[in-house]
């Protein structure tokens, strides 16, 4: 059964594995060139959100082995975002971002990956597209994102059912990618009438690094040079060694554990492949707009951390793919810095839906349209509570020692005050400490002075508190 916290929602909708079979011979290319145009042309709207995927992990982001045949293929039809960034570390937090289009302190889940829910305002994206008529339905395979956080709100069927423990923790529970996608390919199959908003998240590539069906790895990262066996941690930090819950019995070396991160993407991909397929074929004979992200990348040795998310603000954990692909946008890459919450405004533009006035993201399909309109000025921020980096087309300014949830304090803990540091972009992704005068940005002083309330989830039993505490999670007293 699923562990406690862990609930099967009154709405699942529970796919059997030969209705999938069906499903992908009745949703076939042949049957989707003959079919007719629905009379309501509102397209059909896919999220996709990836756990733990670092963008430089992509092929189509750079990466040389062969992690991500089908993701590539299909954004190469796709605009891809080149400099896209997380609103946080954690998984929460930034698909509360991704719902709302607020940063982690406009929102009520904050910056906490445990204890926190999505309180009734703003409306969610699910909700919106469900007061417009869409068919609302959402796959998901971790236990941040259950009914109780408040993730469920605005979908007809919300399937969070969890039944699989961790190799390392039996208390915590997930789904991999097959079921999740068989879950969301049996929901979609039984929609015809109705347009639809289709919200799937994958758990993988997420530690431990098991993929299922590959007990030896068909990708191999190369050594690091002088590479030497990394410890294996009593806690699950990542700082200095491998985290507890990543260890994998005979595996020490660095290379050993970036080769099954490889992996885990690379069953990903076939997965999400497959979702792409019957979306792109579905017998309602609607376009679909399409959306690809993840929440957080995963650090793989940067500041001392190892196989690790939550810890940092900085690029390898906040850099993140973003692909697009919708009707009339014409594929390429753009380079400007784009966050989480511009895509809510993104899918409602493109499904024809009125905006969030309040909305802190903007549209990216008026950057693409005819003619282009270039983005506003602005900073946009990663989010995890005691620091924050404020990003911009030139690079990012970083603020540690803040107090949360609320905003810098001169004195916290020995009496250190906030560290200000500027980082300045280099050719693609990487980055760089920039030692020139310091910028400290009145932007994002307001940013952190203006959080909101956050809302206690009300349904967290003692024992489940507790156990999210033991595993790193950030639940409040």
């Amino acid at each position: 059964p699923p562990a406690a916290g862990v609930t099967s929602p009154a709405m699942d909708f529970r796919g059997r594995p030969a209705a999938i079979a069906a499903l992908l011979a009745a949703s076939g290319i042949g049957l989707a060139c003959s079919r007719a145009a629905p009379p309501d042309p509102r397209p059909n709207v896919l999220l996709i959100t990836v756990d733990t995927l670092r963008a430089d992990r992509l092929g189509t982001y750079g990466q040389s082995l062969a992690t991500s045949p089908r993701i590539d293929a299909w954004a190469a039809g796709a605009v891809v975002f080149e400099r896209a960034l997380a609103a946080s570390a954690s998984t929460a937090p930034s698909h509360a971002s991704i719902m709302t289009s607020r940063y982690p302190r406009e929102h009520s889940i904050g910056t906490n990956n445990g204890g926190t829910r999505l309180t009734g305002s703003p409306k969610t994206l699910a909700e919106r597209f469900q007061a417009a008529g869409y068919a609302t339905g959402a796959f998901v395979g971790n236990v941040m994102l259950q009914p109780r956080t408040g993730f469920d709100r605005g979908f007809d069927v919300f399937d969070g059912e969890l039944l699989q423990s961790e190799s390392n923790r039996d208390d915590v529970f997930e789904r991999i990618a097959r079921d999740t996608t068989q879950r969301a390919l049996a929901w979609l199959h039984a929609q015809r009438d109705r347009p639809v908003f289709l919200w799937v998240h994958y758990q993988d590539p997420h530690g431990p690094y098991l993929p299922p069906q590959t007990p030896t790895p068909r990708l191999r990262a190369a050594p690091r040079a002088h590479e030497t066996p990394l410890p294996v941690l009593a806690s699950d930090s990542g700082y200095g060694g491998i985290p507890a819950y990543q260890a994998i019995f005979g595996l020490a070396l660095p290379s050993d554990y970036e080769s099954r991160y490889a992996e885990e993407v690379l069953y990903a991909d076939a997965w999400i492949g497959t979702l792409l397929d019957a979306v792109a074929a579905h017998a309602s004979g609607r376009e679909a707009v399409v959306l690809l992200t993840a929440d957080h990348g995963e650090s793989l040795g940067e500041d001392g951390h190892w196989f690790a998310h939550g810890h940092s603000s900085l690029p390898h954990l906040a850099h993140v793919p973003l692909i697009l692909r919708a009707p009339g946008l014409l594929p390429g890459r753009r380079g400007e810095t784009v966050h989480h919450v511009d895509i809510a405004p993104t899918l409602l533009a493109l499904a024809g839906l009125a905006p969030d006035e309040n909305a802190s993201g903007v549209d990216l399909g008026a950057l693409l349209g005819t003619p282009p309109q270039s983005l506003p000025k602005r900073y946009v921020y990663t989010d995890i509570g005691s620091e924050v980096s404020a990003y911009h087309d030139a690079g990012l300014v970083r603020v540690t020692g803040v107090e949360e949830p609320l905003k810098p304090t001169e004195e916290r803990g020995t009496g250190a005050t906030p560290l200000w540091l500027q980082y300045r972009w280099q050719p693609g992704a990487a980055w760089e400490l920039d030692r020139s005068p310091q910028r400290r940005p009145r932007e994002l002083e307001i940013y952190l002075e203006g959080a909101v309330p956050e809302s206690r989830t009300p349904s967290l039993e003692l024992d489940t508190i507790e156990r999210l505490r033991a595993l790193g999670y950030g639940v409040p007293e």
